[in-house]
């Protein structure tokens, strides 16, 4: 067995010096470049994440839109003309207009919580009926046809000095002619609605606006104004952020993508040093642990073999001493065969060592009794020795190998 256990040493000695010449024998730029490569790939993959986060965050900060005209034309039909300028998607439109109540908020124009303006485009012509004053009055009006907002504004044509009036139109006679020039024609933009949130309202609650409703409100006893063409348009405000990522896409595409990267390597690190750190604080006290088990286990199996082995070798080797010594030790009686002690007298000199471990060792010996009267059950001649203080009885050669 020694010899054994020399020749793997030997062999895994000889292993382990080839395996360091293997890596004494790699060069340098190998390794150089094998990080590298891992450098690269995990940056690259981290950028890939923080450029998809990125494309996340701008879904979901930036609103659809920040301007949308909407054209209408009032109901002369009305005592006061009114006009419904819808604020949604096109798809849940009909020719522009909303003909059935929204059952939920799917399809707005203005995101919850986002600010918005509303201006009115208004073209008048010159006539009597427009020189007079007159108010635009604007309602908001949410998911379920309530008014949620009310503002109005006062409007009023330029009034223009005759004489110059047609001084103007001799000038530009030429350019009026080819229709590059229109006279009898103002345009009127102005705000109604300034910063109101879409979502909610202090004391009222959630609300939702989905419509507009446009009034032209003329003075007491006068006819309403003419109109040539109007259009509401609705101006989102957009916040810092908002305004940066809108205006500046490339700019803040890239600026948000390399702060996300930076932020995940930052991440990764720390989690490799908490890796790190639990592996050297919490590394000794495991392998002290390993060791505990094995030297236990180490000891039981140490324990196992004594107490396992020793039958065995005794049972094989009782044949053999049996047959060498057996003539000259054995005086054949009554039955017992006397064995003489005397020429074992060098394993009585530790017979105080042995008294001690008599108790553990019982077992063994009649585990080896046991053992070799099973393997020579015909054989009735084996001799037996009486063993002082038991009733057990021993061959001769356990009792010669007994220390």
């Amino acid at each position: 067995m020694a010899d054994v256990g020399a020749l793997l040493e030997s062999e895994g000695a000889s292993a382990g010096e080839e395996d360091g010449d293997e890596r004494e024998a790699t060069p340098l730029w190998q390794s150089a470049v094998l990080f590298a490569l891992a450098v690269l790939v995990i940056q690259g993959q981290v950028f890939f994440v923080s450029c998809a986060i990125n494309l996340g965050l701008r879904h979901l900060i930036l609103p659809k839109g920040i301007a949308y005209e909407k054209e209408f034309q009032p109901d002369y039909q009305q005592p006061n003309p009114v006009a419904y300028v819808p604020i949604l998607e096109d798809n849940y439109l009909t020719s522009g207009q909303l003909l059935h109540k929204l059952e939920d908020a799917r399809g707005l124009l203005v995101q919850d919580g986002s600010y918005f303006d509303v201006w009115l485009k208004l073209s008048l012509p010159y006539s009597s009926t427009n020189e007079n004053l007159f108010q635009v009055q604007v309602d908001l009006l949410a998911l379920n046809s309530t008014t949620v907002f009310t503002a109005r504004r006062a409007c009023l044509m330029r009034r223009q000095n005759s004489l110059l009036r047609h001084a103007k139109l001799v000038a530009f006679a030429p350019l009026y002619v080819l229709g590059l020039l229109k006279d009898g024609e103002e345009t009127l933009y102005f705000p109604v609605v300034s910063k109101f949130r879409q979502g909610s309202i202090t004391g009222v609650g959630d609300t939702k606006v989905s419509q507009l409703r446009v009034s032209l409100l003329p003075q007491r006893g006068r006819d309403p104004p003419e109109v040539y063409g109007a259009a509401a348009h609705v101006l989102v405000k957009l916040s810092y952020l908002q305004h940066f990522l809108y205006h500046y896409p490339v700019t803040s595409f890239v600026t948000l993508s390399c702060g996300l990267a930076v932020g995940l390597n930052v991440l990764l690190l720390g989690i490799i040093v908490a890796i790190v750190l639990a592996f050297l604080f919490g590394g000794p006290a495991l392998e002290q642990d390993d060791g505990d088990g094995e030297g236990a286990s180490g000891v039981t199996s140490d324990e196992d073999e004594e107490g396992g082995s020793s039958p065995k070798g005794q049972a094989a080797g009782s044949g053999k001493g049996g047959s060498e010594q057996g003539d000259r030790d054995e005086e054949t009686t009554s039955g017992l065969t006397n064995v003489d002690f005397e020429g074992g007298s060098g394993g009585r000199k530790e017979s105080s060592a042995g008294e001690q471990g008599e108790g553990e060792q019982s077992t063994a010996w009649e585990t080896s009794a046991s053992d070799a009267s099973a393997g020579a059950p015909g054989n009735e001649s084996d001799a037996q020795v009486l063993k002082k203080g038991s009733k057990k009885f021993i061959t001769e050669t356990q009792a010669r190998r007994r220390p």
